[in-house]
């Protein structure tokens, strides 16, 4: 069905009735339930503070003694709190509080290449969401900061280290007119 079909349906519908279809929605629905408490009472910073629960421990989850983060499932969380539509800051802050921790993680830990590549992705998407918002001078800092003090090892340089710092100059020099 498509959404103008749907549209056509609930023309014919009257208060009473849309009121009822949206009572049986929340109640079958946990995504709708969520959605719909949001609207209800849209406490921002409670909300925020929800998903930076289990982001938080995707981001430290560890398997056979290494740290395992599942990079789809960060994207997943923060798009599924974006769907809330709380706001480009909040959800700006989401993105960055996923990057930040994932740089503590890195600080002394070693992840596989593929995931290094998946966390250098997604700091590019932040910084592309947080300079079309223009909230990037409040967190590019911040970065750079977490970047810097992220740990080398023994014998090599931390590849993750390499890859940010990489990233995040050249997209600062690319968007030095912008800044």
């Amino acid at each position: 069905m498509s959404k103008t079909t749907v549209k056509k349906s609930l023309e014919g519908f009257d208060a009473a009735e849309l009121r009822q279809l949206i009572l049986d929605l929340y109640a079958k629905s946990k995504e709708a339930k969520e959605i719909l408490d949001f609207y209800a009472v849209p406490d921002i910073s409670a909300k925020l503070e929800e998903y930076k629960k289990p982001l938080l421990k995707e981001v430290n989850r560890y398997t056979r003694h290494a740290p395992r983060p599942r990079i789809m499932k960060i994207r997943s969380l923060i798009r599924k709190f974006s769907i809330l539509d709380p706001g480009d800051e909040a959800v700006g802050e989401l993105m960055a509080f996923s990057i930040l921790e994932l740089c503590k993680v890195a600080a002394n830990a070693t992840f596989s290449d593929t995931t290094n590549n998946a966390i250098n992705n997604l700091f590019a998407d932040t910084l592309n969401y947080l300079k079309t918002r223009l909230l990037l001078n409040e967190y590019a800092p911040r970065f750079a900061k977490a970047i810097r003090e992220m740990n080398d090892f023994r014998y090599y340089k931390n590849p993750l280290k390499r890859y940010l710092d990489q990233t995040l100059s050249s997209f600062m020099k690319q968007n030095r007119d912008m800044i």
